[in-house]
């Protein structure tokens, strides 16, 4: 599902009220959105970085310190599918660690051992494997309107696209780029993945 509608992209497009350009509106907000991705910190995979909420596969080094807490690299999370933790890598049914052995902290990606488990988590190299979704099945409305504000930045600026210089109003200046507009990146800058801007 994408992060936004073409009727709630409509809102940033002034004077635009009918339907007929949401064929490519739809177009532009998976642009936009996948541009916002990739800048807050969310992997890319097949081409492209998503927001949406997905399945991932994480083999993830066993930690040193706190060793009853793990954290996965996309959150939010919204749910667990299996956790193995197994220092021989074989992930086998004897490494699957019961649901009930941990509390997931789904807005942080944080995994936390409870306090009944009879085990800490393994130190070895990539001995947790992890498969849990994470993403936004409802986007937050800083990040709607974060894509909305790039949508129409693209939309209104597409024609210049490739062009060193427009004509406009009986002269010429440069267009400018279709990157994130630093307003955008400010709306969704509470919202990146802490590791992509911490180390």
């Amino acid at each position: 599902m994408a992060v936004m509608t073409a009727a709630e992209a409509r809102v940033y497009l002034r004077g635009l009220s009918s339907t007929g350009e949401d064929s490519t509106i739809d177009t532009l907000i998976a642009v936009a959105s996948g541009q916002l991705a990739a800048w807050m910190g969310y992997p890319v995979e097949s081409g492209i970085a998503s927001l949406e909420s997905k399945t991932y596969t994480h083999y993830l080094d066993g930690p040193t310190i706190y060793r009853r807490e793990i954290r996965v690299p996309v959150f939010p999370v919204s749910s667990v599918t299996t956790i193995h933790d197994d220092p021989d890598l074989d992930y086998d049914a004897a490494s699957l660690v019961a649901a009930s052995d941990y509390t997931l902290h789904g807005d942080y990606g944080l995994i936390v051992l409870n306090n009944g488990a009879n085990h800490a988590w393994n130190t070895a190299r990539r001995s947790i494997r992890v498969v849990y979704v994470a993403g936004y099945s409802s986007a937050p409305a800083d990040v709607k309107h974060a894509v909305g504000m790039q949508v129409a930045h693209i939309f209104q600026n597409r024609d210049a696209l490739g062009k060193s210089s427009v004509s406009k109003a009986g002269g010429a200046s440069s267009p400018l780029p279709l990157e994130l507009l630093p307003e955008v990146k400010a709306a969704a800058a509470p919202y990146r993945i802490v590791s992509h801007w911490i180390g």
